[in-house]
């Protein structure tokens, strides 16, 4: 099982940043929280077929980790 953390912002009740929070989830957890957003988007863009025959969960992982700035740990 692969692990992944990210940083968080944190703010105080004014709206300000006031420390960052680093946060570690499972790839379990991006498969259960994001895969199903992530292909349907997929889907839409480029259509069922094309998504079922070139992509797998490691590219939405992939994505992930770009969209959150995360590293593996």
């Amino acid at each position: 099982m692969r692990y992944y953390s990210y940083n968080e912002p944190g703010m105080n009740t004014s709206g300000n940043v006031i420390e960052n929070k680093v946060i570690t989830v499972s790839e379990e957890e991006i498969r259960k929280n994001y895969y199903s957003y992530w292909y349907d988007t997929m889907c839409h863009k480029f259509g069922k077929d094309i998504v079922d025959k070139n992509y797998s969960f490691e590219d939405c992982l992939d994505d992930w980790v770009v969209v959150h700035w995360a590293w593996e740990v």
